[in-house]
């Protein structure tokens, strides 16, 4: 079977069996569309990033599908999941990005205009870049990470300071300490909410208009707001953020976090002054949602838990969600 290594040569091969002698066709017919088009590389190499684009974006107009999406619904050598990923190929990602970390394969790339974060796995044989070095090109979603695609073009950032770079480290390992903390099954909205910095706290006081002084009041005054307008809250949440809550719900409350790897999931230490975009960032900032880890079994996961305290009160909603539906049903 094709792994996730061997994925995008599989496709390029694909792409030559089946429009062999139509590449350059294609190319003098889409080049205007290719939004690397004015950059500027040896031939050799200009072409192989248009191939790159034609392969994982271009729709083409006599399949409506992007050759990836082609090749995986036609191969017999990827299994449900690869063909998922291939399919994802298209929602490509464009910018310039700063490599803040490195662990293994695993790099975090920050796009230095939106500032979110993405976590980007190297391919075996790829280029290794020093951190803080700024690269600019695309990358695409593959699970729960992302993978480079076509040519970048890198430069070591000087005017990025020491500070900058331990600030980052700091933000990172921030987040890393908060989601290794120990979830039980009943564990309290409290005693999980008491782990959190400050800032956090405050800043769901002023989204749920809450006005305390003290650390502890400010957090059972949010539980208490939660529980008691739980349906409006849960109605002006972004459709995304909405069914990943209803995901963890229809699952006990509680999932393993991977099973949710297909919503994504930007989140930082320092969002103080901001509303965060992703679609589980938004639950985890509105204390809808809680990360970190539980055993099962003899094993210790990353999970997604819906506080203890609203369960009830969501289960209640989507009920009463569902039960029109039903009456509707012969």
């Amino acid at each position: 079977m094709i792994d996730e290594e061997d994925l995008p040569q599989a496709i390029f091969y694909y792409t030559f069996q089946k429009y062999d002698g139509q590449i350059g066709g294609l190319c003098e017919k889409y080049v205007e569309e290719f939004p690397e088009r004015d950059c500027e590389l040896p031939d050799g190499d200009w072409h192989k990033n248009f191939l790159c684009w034609l392969m994982y974006e271009k729709v083409l107009p006599q399949t409506g599908k992007t050759i990836a999406e082609e090749f995986a619904e036609q191969s017999s050598e990827l299994t449900p999941e690869m063909k998922h990923h291939a399919r994802s190929m298209r929602h490509v990602i464009r910018s310039d990005f700063q490599i803040i970390s490195e662990e293994g394969m695993m790099m975090q790339f920050k796009d230095l205009h939106t500032k979110k974060i993405y976590p980007v796995k190297r391919y075996k044989h790829g280029p290794r870049y020093p951190l803080n070095t700024v690269v600019t090109g695309r990358i695409f979603p593959f699970g729960d990470h992302y993978r480079t695609t076509g040519f970048f073009f890198y430069r070591e950032d000087p005017v990025l300071t020491l500070s900058e770079l331990l600030m980052n480290e700091y933000d990172n390992n921030q987040i890393v300490r908060i989601e290794n903390i120990q979830l039980r099954l009943g564990s309290s909205f409290l005693s999980v909410m008491m782990n959190y910095p400050v800032h956090w706290i405050d800043w769901m006081c002023e989204h749920y208009q809450i006005q305390q002084r003290l650390k502890k009041d400010k957090i059972h005054a949010i539980q208490q707001r939660l529980t008691s307008d739980i349906q409006n809250i849960f109605q002006g949440l972004p459709k995304k953020s909405q069914e990943v809550l209803q995901l963890c719900m229809k699952n006990g409350g509680v999932v393993k976090y991977r099973l949710l790897k297909d919503y994504d999931d930007d989140f930082t230490f320092f969002w103080e002054h901001q509303s965060v975009s992703s679609s589980i960032g938004v639950l985890r900032q509105r204390g809808l949602l809680f990360v970190g880890k539980m055993w099962f079994e003899q094993r210790k996961y990353k999970v997604a838990f819906v506080p203890l305290e609203f369960r009830d009160a969501l289960e209640d909603l989507f009920a009463s969600e569902q039960r029109p539906l039903q009456k509707k049903l012969p």
